[in-house]
């Protein structure tokens, strides 16, 4: 779910789009690209189709860069417990 909501940051804030424009362009409540951006739910393939429509980006693009996302977070070095 990070990656979704990493990725869904990135692309909104590259639009400059607000959390609440970008929920209202998709007819969600306005809590919810907060809560798919921290993480907390993971959307449809339906509804994150609708958020890349919205940000007018393939959904193909939003998939390859969450691909590039968790390849790096698996190249980060672990932090030491």
């Amino acid at each position: 779910m990070r990656a979704i909501g990493a990725v869904v940051r990135e692309f909104r804030k590259r639009a400059g789009h607000s959390q609440e424009r970008l929920s209202g362009e998709c007819g969600f409540d306005r809590t919810y690209i907060s809560r798919v951006e921290r993480g907390i739910i993971n959307p449809t393939v339906g509804r994150l189709w609708q958020i890349a429509d919205a940000l007018d980006t393939p959904l193909s693009q939003v998939a390859k860069r969450m691909e590039l996302w968790i390849v790096n977070q698996e190249r980060r070095p672990k932090k030491p417990s």
